[in-house]
């Protein structure tokens, strides 16, 4: 190894050789060109080091031999300077052209809107940090090579967030335009901090009571006035930019203000509307013609405020293609009318049949009728048809079970839980996000259950998984208490809201100690909805609740084992309706629901109080306690992978003769199938054959 040379006077005084003051570039970054920096490009192998004072040797690196050597490299790097001051001169002009002039240098910034209604809302910053390491991490992953994205500002302004990044991330960062963050898509794009700025601000916060924002919705709400015809219930926004009172107020002198004048316009006809179902009810018909549109992105949020709109007219736009509507794409879902006439799209070959396949319920295209009523009805038959639900119950213990739950759920939650809950009952709770919600809703916020949610897709940390699992009555109350009231429909009067079904569960902890293979229960899935009330609003929300029951202390005998309920947005209940009418073993209120014969008043409803204990069902029963202590396989008469119905429904009339007669279960079998499986026949014979003592010892089963 080469020893390090003698330090000649004034050289180094160490292994790091102290620079001189370092200096940063426009962007705020180093620069590498500049005194203290290391140049402005990474020499190769084989290429010379400029020789100076106080330089020590390198191996593998010689000094330039040829004089003038430091004049050549301060000529180098003084071109270079000049050239990049050119070019950094003409991006600022052009960014100056475009409207992008700020603070930051080059820096170019974008507007991000839609987060505020994301599950990351209610982070302790509003979902900012959250929002940003989203944007950071999009970026990157459509950056071949190069530093990692950086966004270098950021600020909060109205509904959206400001965010600066350098030119070469312009087009990535408005490709995150549209993406899912927190459960909710965001909007991405170019920010101007004119005009526009002060609407959004305005309008963006309601409860602002400065005199420039109250002038600025008065006069807009002056302008819907004189454009809603409420007889037809049609808002003519057509010609916008001929209307005089817009044309005096400048909202289209600028391009920025332009972009946002159609959100604040729709903020202040929201504002008009007590409620949401109001305000749908109110429109049918929306004219948008005559607006010079290149695309639908100005006026987007027409889809979030009339979600249900009937009719639309685009006509004598300039539309050009399918991208041009793509933000509207799979958006009014009940669109009937839809006239684009006069727009390039028109003419493109796949124009009709993209159209069709966007809005579903589109009969007429251009004033020509595409699809019938009757045709529309036809396509919304599913592939395979939607079975009966299954419901077998013993004796109504489910259905009176349930019919008892959700009225007190709603009324007396501390009375529902000392009633069926004991300290070995366990309730969890998750929220879906993701599911699909009926057309006519707006989803509501999960503040109030977000942080009780055990969704083990999203919390993979043990603690957290382990903290949001509730057992006890009182852990189970804790947390009934701090969810909002709600109010289940009567199962008994809207049975058609409901599905409900139920299944025989073997093999469940005995809590006594009597029975060490476990005992009899059920379990029972309800789906359905509920109305929430906070803070006065009602909402509406679907929901999930697998409930598993057996024998124990509460009420009637019951104790709930495990209570599990998962929310989602509302999304209505048609996809229910059975197109199969044959209901094996079915009673209760699931049965009435999905087409039974027998009327929902011949079922009685018993109180909470007075809830029957187990007798003999006319329908096969689950395996009782003695019979699985006498060895019966598991999983007999219960529904399974590879079992027929007919093998099921075989076994638990075997079940049930075998717990009757005392029989095993071949002799039952044998008693059955003798007798064409008629259980009154076959039980008419064993009593026959009993009397006459013609049975065998082995025959029976031994005493437990």
């Amino acid at each position: 190894m080469k020893t390090m040379k003698s330090r000649r006077p004034g050289g180094d005084r160490g292994g790091i050789r102290k620079r001189g003051a370092t200096r940063t570039d426009r962007d705020g970054d180093m620069d590498m060109d500049g005194p203290g920096g290391r140049g402005g490009k990474r020499r190769g192998a084989g290429q010379t080091r400029p020789s100076g004072s106080g330089s020590g040797s390198s191996a593998g690196v010689s000094r330039p031999t040829r004089p003038g050597g430091d004049r050549l490299q301060a000529r180098d790097k003084t071109l270079n300077a000049i050239q990049k001051a050119l070019l950094d001169s003409r991006e600022t002009q052009a960014n100056i052209r475009k409207g992008k002039t700020n603070a930051s240098g080059n820096l170019e910034s974008y507007s991000v809107r839609g987060w505020k209604t994301s599950n990351a809302s209610n982070h302790r910053d509003g979902g900012v940090g959250s929002l940003l390491g989203f944007l950071e991490r999009k970026i990157d992953a459509l950056t071949k090579s190069g530093p990692r994205a950086k966004i270098t500002k950021s600020r909060v302004e109205g509904d959206s967030l400001v965010v600066s990044v350098r030119p070469e991330l312009a087009d990535r960062i408005l490709r995150v335009n549209g993406a899912l963050f927190a459960g909710v898509r965001i909007v991405v794009e170019p920010y101007d901090g004119s005009s526009s700025a002060a609407i959004d601000r305005e309008l963006g916060t309601t409860s602002s009571t400065s005199p420039s924002t109250a002038d600025t919705k008065s006069k807009m709400t002056m302008i819907l006035s004189k454009r809603y015809y409420p007889d037809t219930k049609l808002l003519d926004l057509s010609k916008l930019s001929s209307d005089p009172d817009l044309v005096a107020m400048g909202i289209f002198n600028q391009t920025s203000t332009e972009s946002k004048f159609f959100p604040a316009l729709m903020k202040v006809w929201e504002m008009g509307f007590t409620d949401a179902k109001q305000r749908r009810e109110a429109v049918d018909s929306v004219s948008l013609a005559h607006n010079s549109l290149t695309n639908v992105t100005a006026v987007t949020t027409l889809s979030q405020t009339f979600p249900d709109l009937k009719n639309l007219d685009l006509s004598h736009n300039n539309l050009k293609d399918d991208r041009s509507m793509s933000a509207w794409r799979w958006k009014f879902r009940n669109l009937e009318f839809l006239d684009l006439t006069g727009n390039p799209f028109s003419t493109e070959p796949t124009f009709k049949e993209t159209l069709m396949k966007w809005y579903p319920s589109l009969q007429t295209l251009n004033n020509v009728l595409v699809r019938t009523p009757e045709e529309i009805a036809a396509q919304k038959k599913t592939p395979i048809p939607v079975q009966p639900p299954h419901f077998q119950d013993e004796g109504q213990i489910a259905e009176n079970f349930i019919r008892a739950f959700f009225v007190r759920f709603d009324s007396n939650r501390e009375e529902l839980a000392r009633s069926f809950y004991d300290s070995h009952s366990e309730f969890t709770m998750n929220i879906n996000t993701s599911a699909p919600k009926a057309q006519q809703t707006e989803s509501a916020g999960w503040d109030p259950y977000i942080k009780k949610s055990r969704n083990l897709l999203k919390i993979n940390h043990l603690p957290a998984r382990m903290s949001r699992s509730y057992i006890g009555t009182a852990k189970v109350l804790e947390v009934w208490k701090d969810l909002p009231e709600t109010r289940h429909p009567d199962v008994t009067a809207r049975p058609e809201e409901y599905l409900i079904e139920c299944y025989p569960v073997p093999g469940l902890p005995d809590l006594t100690g009597q029975s060490p293979t476990g005992v009899g229960g059920l379990l029972v899935m309800v789906h359905g909805k509920f109305e929430e009330n906070v803070a006065g609003k009602v909402e509406t929300r679907s929901f999930d609740r697998t409930f598993v029951i057996g024998p124990g202390s509460g009420l009637g005998g019951i104790r709930v084992i495990n209570d599990i309920l998962c929310l989602r947005a509302y999304g209505g209940h048609e996809a229910w309706s059975p197109e199969n009418q044959a209901i094996p073993y079915a009673t209760g209120p699931a049965a009435i629901a999905a087409g039974a014969s027998a009327p929902v008043a011949a079922i009685p409803a018993a109180p909470l109080a007075t809830l029957p204990t187990p007798v003999p069902a006319p329908t096969p029963a689950p395996i009782p306690a003695p019979l699985a202590q006498a060895g019966f396989p598991p999983g007999y008469g219960v529904p399974g992978p590879g079992k027929t119905e007919t093998q099921v429904q075989q076994e638990q009339m075997i079940a049930q003769m075998s717990a009757k007669s005392g029989m095993t279960l071949q002799f039952s079998e044998m008693a059955l199938s003798g007798n064409g499986w008629n259980f009154e026949a076959a039980w008419k014979n064993f009593e026959e054959l009993k009397a006459s003592g013609t049975l065998p010892a082995s025959a029976f089963l031994a005493p437990v």
